[in-house]
């Protein structure tokens, strides 16, 4: 199902998509930036493609149309290329915003066409990173009936898994993949300055955490939650706990609560894998929440990350 496809915003994931797709065969017909000179990069980058800085005539080139612009910017571009008389009647509009449902376009809608958004699951750093990143992808997919048949052909294309979403629900989904890509660099951020408390300068704390986030990947990989959780908590460990928020508190208070939170998340999955008994669970707990003695010697302080 190779359709003509107009790419508007061709920002990284933008390019990438279209890189992905035109070596699949699909005829990418027009990319769309805010000036010619990145439509022209674009156009480049993905050797195809004629580019152009009216998004609107680059959208009526296209049975399928993407619009991978910011977030906050979907609504308004649809709006502005419906005005235009840009969307042709039929066509499948796609966004790939991971917070936004596809209704964020019913101006296109209102046009003729027929909505649905898909989210890459990935993070992209540059669009020569993305176009390897999208192969294997998780893309969380939801639309009008009308339009997934070409989503899920598109997702195939580039070499991603289609799986299917409550439109009304994807903040939560967009909440959940910002706690695990997101917040984990807050969590390196935070690690490294209790390393750096310890004497590791902080670069060294950083190439030092690497091979521990690459085991507990591999073991969320090879035997998932909760099986994969380690430590004083799935111990049973209280005393540990307990020295650990004694030191927090001491030397980097700013970073207690954090730590603290995430031990109470942590209960209940070490309780799941069985390695935490009920009693134990609750000297855990009790380790996390009661005020360390001897504590407050420094008070809060942050590194430039945090």
């Amino acid at each position: 199902m190779m359709r003509d496809t107009a790419i508007v915003g061709a920002g990284t994931v933008g390019r990438a998509l279209a890189r992905r797709l035109a070596l699949a065969g699909w005829p990418i017909r027009a990319l769309a930036c805010r000036s010619m000179e990145s439509a022209r990069a674009a156009a480049e980058f993905v050797g195809q493609g004629e580019p152009y800085d009216d998004p609107a005539k680059a959208a009526l080139l296209g049975d399928v149309v993407l619009l991978t612009v910011p977030d906050d910017r979907i609504a308004e571009v649809a709006e502005g290329i419906a005005r235009w008389g840009g969307f042709r009647k039929g066509a499948v509009v796609v966004h790939a915003s991971g917070g936004r449902p596809a209704r964020e376009m019913i101006a296109a809608r209102e046009a003729g066409a027929f909505l649905a958004s898909m989210h890459p699951l990935q993070t992209f750093a540059t669009p020569d990173a993305a176009v390897d990143a999208l192969a294997g992808a998780v893309f969380a997919c939801e639309g009008d009936e009308e339009a997934l048949p070409a989503v899920r052909a598109i997702v195939d294309a580039v070499g991603g898994r289609y799986v299917p979403i409550d439109g009304e629900k994807k903040a939560l989904y967009h909440a959940g993949a910002v706690m695990a890509c997101n917040y984990l660099v807050t969590l390196v951020d935070g690690a490294a300055a209790l390393f750096a408390e310890a004497g590791i300068p902080r670069e060294e704390a950083i190439s030092a955490l690497l091979p521990l986030l690459r085991g507990t990947i591999a073991n969320l990989e090879r035997v998932g939650l909760p099986k994969a959780l380690t430590g004083p908590i799935a111990r049973g460990d209280a005393d540990t706990v307990s020295l650990h928020v004694k030191a927090i508190s001491e030397e980097r208070a700013d970073l207690l609560p954090l730590y603290q939170g995430l031990g109470l998340f942590t209960i209940p999955i070490a309780e799941a894998k069985g390695t935490l008994s009920e009693r134990d669970a609750s000297r855990v707990e009790q380790a996390l929440t009661r005020p360390p003695r001897g504590s407050g010697r420094k008070r809060s302080r942050r590194t430039s990350g945090l």
